[in-house]
């Protein structure tokens, strides 16, 4: 089970567990939500869900590491971790994905290159 502390993760920005935001997200860095968040998200970096989190939101982000509840979108441009005891509903975009046992996952996977999303031309 990993474990997320400051000490192991380098966190540059925290939402804390006894909080609550809705809005819109925009950040560069580590950034972990121990509280309740709600909207969008977007970052190339990294986002933390931890075990007391719940997040209701589109997140674009380049890495998504997931403890707590989870529901909406992500579309994820490096990876996507999922770690007991994490609940996540939605969909997955990611070129890859790492689900730990125990994880209560229900909606749907898109894996690619570009975090499931593909680009076509038309001639």
């Amino acid at each position: 089970m990993l474990k997320v502390t400051k000490e192991n993760t380098g966190v540059d920005a925290l939402l804390g567990q006894n909080t609550s935001f809705n809005g819109t997200l925009v950040f560069d860095g580590i950034v972990r939500i121990d509280g309740n968040f709600e909207g969008k998200i977007k970052t190339n970096d990294t986002l933390i869900i931890a075990e007391y989190g719940k997040v209701n939101a589109e997140v674009e982000a380049g890495v998504v590491k997931i403890l707590g509840d989870f529901s909406g979108t992500i579309s994820a441009s490096s990876k996507v971790e999922m770690y007991k005891p994490a609940q996540v509903k939605g969909v997955l975009r990611t070129p890859n994905i790492r689900m730990e046992e125990g994880v209560m996952f229900n909606g749907s996977t898109e894996m690619g290159r570009s975090g499931g999303t593909s680009s076509s031309t038309e001639d």
